[in-house]
């Protein structure tokens, strides 16, 4: 809670606010902690269902800026989304866009595709190699326990669960 305080008063919180306000519907703080969790954590960062972006971003700028070279990986279906807030026509066109407008595109790797899928988990083991999952970013659907089947061996910390 105190290193929260702390990004409340720097400029992360900026960058944070504006990546909010263009491409997310999560709080503030819960940016501010995908950052600092990606930031200082260790391994490679699982992302499941991104939307357009605004936790992906938080995440890449965080691992950019901890010098380290995890690799993203952020799996999305697609389609589209009407909100009252933040709708899209087409989810995957405005993640990557959005990815583009704030800088951190080139760092993640981006699966469109059911996490589920034969095809999508393959392509996820492909990228990550031997590496092993530090962060897993789960924003999907409700059905958590089939995604934890499916990667929870690549995330040593949630095995067992």
């Amino acid at each position: 809670m105190y290193k929260l305080m702390e990004y409340r008063n720097q400029e992360i919180r900026h960058r944070l606010e504006k990546v909010g306000r263009a491409a997310s519907m999560l709080h503030l703080d819960v940016l501010l902690l995908i950052y600092h969790f990606a930031k200082f954590g260790t391994g490679n960062i699982l992302e499941i269902g991104p939307y357009i972006g605004g936790s992906t971003i938080a995440a890449a700028i965080g691992a950019r800026e901890s010098g380290r070279a995890n690799k993203i990986i952020s799996i999305e279906i697609g389609g589209r989304l009407k909100h009252f807030r933040m709708s899209s026509r087409n989810i995957f066109k405005d993640l990557k866009k959005n990815l583009a407008r704030f800088g951190v595109l080139e760092d993640v790797t981006l699966i469109n595709g059911s996490s589920f899928d034969a095809a999508t988990t393959s392509a996820v083991r492909q990228v990550l190699g031997s590496g092993e999952v530090g962060l897993f970013i789960f924003d999907a659907d409700s059905n958590v326990r089939r995604d934890l089947d499916s990667y929870g061996d690549c995330c040593p910390m949630i095995v067992g669960l």
